[in-house]
């Protein structure tokens, strides 16, 4: 019995006009949709093979499905993909939807409009989308726009391919209304040259194709997972590169795909657009409208008061669940440290705080409304206790100012405002309890102490000085008063010996980050790797006034997104 694979005309992924689980796709979901790629390039050769009849070529495609259904065997490609679909517990029913549309491919040669090519489209090139998709276990919501862009990919292949298609098939895939209204018919696409009709029809299917692109536009910003989301990017940037190209060029007789360096390219600048976008230097807008159970503050103000963090980018990467409980958890720390910082009598600011600590309270005490802040100690057993320690640090801010605290007093501080947020984190981020609760330790002091270095001369405005004694003393700096330890001759001194403790826990958190599973450590890397690249800054910045602010730029936040998420 013939087996499909011997009408296979060698093409692989990286021959296709658009990527095909690239380097972008996560390693995880990279097999299966690479088995699935072998399963309908084999069903597609078929469909497309010049010696084949049409009754031959869909006894194949029927023999082909059979093998994907177990009922018969034959076909390495079909078993792989049923192998791997049954692994993921996932349905064949998007590969027969594809077969559907290889059956038309040998039996219909012409379309008589717009709304006839849409309906091979919605089997030829959707269900690859529709796939995608559901591998990576995105919503079915995002169908329509998935929809979209693969029906305007299709068509860009039938503009690209249209001649080839007529001479080499006898395929048509340029409506017969179109061609019509130029006054052409199907044999215009055997000339050796477009007329100038011809290119008018041609062009104005491209424009059209552009609409298509645009109704899928949002579907990068609609997805969850953060790699397929730059893969879209790619391919719709491709996409609408490849269109514009469709309205000026004469596909009969020109060139009109991209070279591998053209690709590469425009992939380059759709990646850079997609972190760009994705990791929120455009204001966010949050979907939903979930009010928090403790600060009755909307998701969405909850987001906006996120884009101003430090660590922002680094929660905007993040599945929907685990980035708003993030949210939430930032947002009751900018709370608190408002509160903390804010000029008003420390009596009211301590009951303040002591509010807080109620409402804390409540939420373990009671029963409250799934949403907000609510909703992510539920989700993620977020403790009280750091909580509370949070609270507690910012409470040591209000009672007095603090000035040369000894080491012990230090770490203790560096415990409250850092580590305990890290340890609220660590279980949204997935950590198992132990590499957890040491990467909250040292990665929280680690980055408390770079904010320490960091805003010398800002806190030292409003009375505060967090160098430890012991590190002035050591440099033989007898004040704790804020201004004059900074224009001291040894504040480098004092300084480096700081730095050196930073230098310490960044180590250790690398060496933990190193140890575990990278999808749990993703975010904190990017913490980790921002603030180190300031730190460095620092240190070669030196400490004596006048000390220049550090700070990254957007380029060295998209460098950074792109060797943590991607790379």
């Amino acid at each position: 019995m013939t087996d499909a694979s011997e009408f296979r005309s060698g093409k692989g992924h990286r021959d296709e006009n658009f990527p095909v689980a690239s380097w972008l796709i996560h390693s995880r979901h990279r097999a299966l949709i690479l088995a699935f790629y072998e399963f309908v390039r084999c069903a597609d050769d078929i469909a497309d093979h010049p010696t084949l009849s049409a009754s031959e070529k869909v006894n194949l495609l029927d023999r082909l499905e059979q093998n994907l259904l177990g009922t018969s065997e034959g076909n390495a490609q079909a078993a792989a993909l049923r192998r791997a679909l049954a692994e993921r517990n996932m349905s064949p029913q998007h590969a027969q939807d594809l077969l559907k549309a290889f059956r038309l491919d040998a039996t219909k040669l012409r379309y008589r409009d717009w709304d006839d090519l849409m309906g091979y489209c919605a089997y030829s090139a959707m269900p690859v989308g529709r796939f995608v998709l559901d591998v990576h276990g995105e919503s079915r919501s995002t169908w329509p726009a998935s929809d979209a862009i693969c029906a305007a990919l299709q068509i860009i292949n039938h503009l690209q391919d249209c001649a080839a298609d007529y001479r080499n098939l006898n395929r048509v895939y340029i409506p017969l209304d179109a061609l019509a209204a130029c006054g052409l018919g199907v044999e215009a696409l055997g000339a050796p040259k477009a007329s100038p009709e011809l290119r008018r029809c041609l062009a104005g299917l491209a424009e059209r194709t552009g609409v298509l692109l645009q109704e899928g536009a949002a579907l990068p910003n609609l997805v969850e997972d953060w790699r397929l989301a730059l893969e879209i990017s790619v391919i719709q940037t491709l996409a609408q590169h490849l269109t514009r190209i469709l309205t000026r060029r004469d596909p009969l007789s020109e060139r009109v795909h991209l070279g591998k360096l053209g690709v590469a390219g425009v992939s380059l600048v759709a990646v850079l657009k997609g972190v760009t976008r994705r990791a929120g230097f455009h204001r966010p807008t949050l979907g939903g409208a979930a009010v928090s159970a403790v600060t009755d503050e909307p998701a969405a103000e909850t987001g906006r008061r996120a884009s101003g963090s430090s660590f922002y980018l680094a929660m905007r990467i993040m599945p929907q669940a685990q980035r708003e409980a993030m949210f939430e958890i930032y947002s009751f720390c900018r709370k608190v440290d408002d509160i903390a910082d804010e000029a008003g009598p420390r009596d009211v600011r301590l009951e303040q705080l002591r509010r807080w600590r109620a409402d804390i309270d409540t939420l373990y005490s009671c029963t409250p409304q799934l949403s907000g802040l609510a909703r992510a100690v539920r989700e993620f057993g977020l403790q009280r206790e750091d909580f509370l320690a949070v609270i507690d640090g910012m409470e040591m801010d209000v009672v007095a100012d603090i000035r040369a605290p000894d080491l012990a007093t230090f770490d203790l501080y560096c415990d409250r405002v850092a580590s305990a947020v890290g340890r609220l984190s660590v279980r949204v981020f997935g950590m198992e309890r132990e590499p957890g609760l040491a990467l909250a330790h040292h990665l929280g002091r680690a980055l408390q102490i770079t904010n320490i270095l960091r805003d010398l001369d800002e806190d030292a405005a409003i009375g505060r000085l967090y160098l430890p004694r012991e590190a002035l003393a050591d440099a033989g700096i007898a004040t704790n008063d804020p201004a004059t330890v900074l224009a001291s001759p040894a504040i480098g001194q004092a300084c480096a010996a700081v730095a050196a403790l930073a230098e310490r826990h960044f180590a250790e958190a690398e060496a933990i980050m190193a140890r575990s599973a990278r999808r749990t450590v993703r975010t904190p890397r990017i913490m980790a790797t921002a603030y180190r690249m300031m730190f460095d800054q620092m240190i070669a910045r030196g400490w004596q006034a006048p000390r220049r602010p550090v700070r990254l730029r957007r380029w060295q936040f998209l460098w950074i997104l792109l060797r943590c998420a991607i790379l």
